[in-house]
């Protein structure tokens, strides 16, 4: 069957328009471009994260509207994002349109990704990037979106099934399928002019999810979008905790039979875990530094929490440990002293969650031997002492709630999927006395 006719142009048109314009610029050389291109591609070491590394199985379904059948070749699925569109920097108002860049399932497609390393699956945790283009309405091409923004065309669509063992699939959101409608954003230090985006060197972090939406950009510039973005190369972030999977290794994308919608993807990526995932046990995100001593960091946004082991010999503050982890990972933070107190946190940035402020909700600090129990601390980070075995917690809440620990599921043994699914939409809170 045929795609919406609406969805063909504005896809079409883009992807023409940009074709016309590379071919006759007289300023911006084609060549010029690519000559960047190997030297970009070498900071994409800069982050580290899970892609997909293999096509498992690829069926393009119906892309009779997709002119010379170009769309399909799976392989463009697999690695981290590109940032040449062919035509300056990959930007929201600059998204892929090379058939080299992207792949996409007409109505009866399926595709299967394998990932290069398990992506826990306790929140959002898993990204898909696909082409959607922010509709530029500055009058310089400078970048701006409108409120709200509009796109180039009408957002890919799936249902979308995840496997840790790449045999049992789990197919998530109840079945229906996922709008993916956020942009990709790839350069930090270049911008747009005219329309065009120079080629820069420093790469948005792929693996950093971000967890709004399209209309977080309403009426924002490119330079706000950038801030918006946090650092993260933007995409649209898929919540894996009902899978009832301690993590996910597999993820299929599939476009029915009979729908009205088109399917495309450009990469996919995903956080990765410091060690292997074990059911029902902690999931530890980063592990920084060498020495005899480990402590464990406990960070509690609420939605979502996370484990980090600092390795260190003799001892260190809780401060020198959130250092460590900021020297070394994407965590990020920021403290305040008060006096007789010491220096306490006052932002914490990782995951694609970043709270800050002493307001109503703040950063409480807690203390614990085992992970288990927890008492508040008395003291700020900068003068607590961590030695072999110590857990400090941070939680963002209004009220006196010790760290949750961010466990795997259980293996799915003697309850169904579905089942385990549903209990863990509950978040999980231990009563523990303070």
């Amino acid at each position: 069957m045929k795609f919406h006719s609406s969805l063909d142009r504005g896809f079409e048109y883009f992807k023409a328009s940009f074709e016309f314009f590379v071919r006759k610029s007289k300023c911006i050389p084609r060549n010029a471009l690519l000559g960047c291109a190997a030297l970009c591609a070498l900071s994409s070491s800069a982050w580290a994260g899970a892609t997909a590394d293999q096509v498992i199985f690829y069926q393009s379904g119906d892309v009779s509207s997709f002119p010379n059948y170009e769309y399909t070749t799976a392989s463009t699925a697999l690695g981290p994002l590109t940032g040449d569109t062919t035509f300056g920097g990959l930007n929201p108002f600059n998204p892929p349109f090379d058939p080299g860049q992207m792949v996409i399932l007409g109505s009866g497609g399926q595709l299967t990704l394998h990932l290069s390393s398990e992506v826990p699956a306790n929140g959002r945790t898993l990204g898909v990037f696909a082409n959607n283009g922010i509709i530029d309405t500055s009058a310089d091409g400078s970048g701006l979106a409108a409120s709200p923004p509009h796109t180039f065309s009408a957002a890919p669509q799936a249902i979308v099934s995840v496997s840790q063992d790449g045999t049992n699939f789990f197919t998530l959101n109840g079945g229906a399928p996922l709008t993916f409608d956020n942009p990709s954003n790839y350069y930090l230090d270049t911008t747009p002019s005219a329309g065009f985006q120079p080629l820069g060197t420093q790469i948005a972090n792929q693996s950093k999810p971000f967890l709004g939406n399209l209309s977080s950009f309403s009426g924002q510039t490119f330079s706000q979008i950038r801030t918006t973005l946090n650092g993260s190369a933007g995409g649209t972030w898929i919540d894996l905790s009902g899978s009832g999977l301690p993590s996910v290794n597999y993820v299929r994308f599939t476009n029915p039979t009979g729908s009205t919608y088109r399917t495309v993807i450009d990469a996919v990526s995903g956080m990765s875990a410091a060690s292997p995932v074990v059911a029902g046990q902690p999931i530890v995100s980063e592990s920084v530094g060498t020495g005899a001593n480990l402590s464990h960091i406990v960070v509690d946004f609420g939605p979502q929490s996370y484990e980090f082991n600092v390795h260190y010999d003799g001892s260190i503050t809780g401060e020198q440990a959130l250092q460590m982890l900021e020297a070394n990972t994407a965590f990020r933070f920021t403290t305040q002293t008060f006096a007789g107190f010491g220096d306490t946190v006052q932002s914490i940035d990782y995951g694609g969650y970043l709270q800050t402020g002493f307001g109503n909700n703040f950063w409480g600090y807690y203390l614990s031997t085992d992970g288990q129990n927890w008492g508040f601390s008395d003291v700020g980070d900068s003068s607590r002492m961590l030695t072999n075995g110590d857990w400090d917690g941070w939680v963002w809440s209004a009220q006196d709630t010790p760290p949750d620990l961010p466990i795997a599921a259980p293996e799915p043994t003697s309850l169904s999927l579905a089942a385990i699914g549903g209990l863990l939409l509950l978040r999980r809170r231990r009563a523990r006395k303070v």
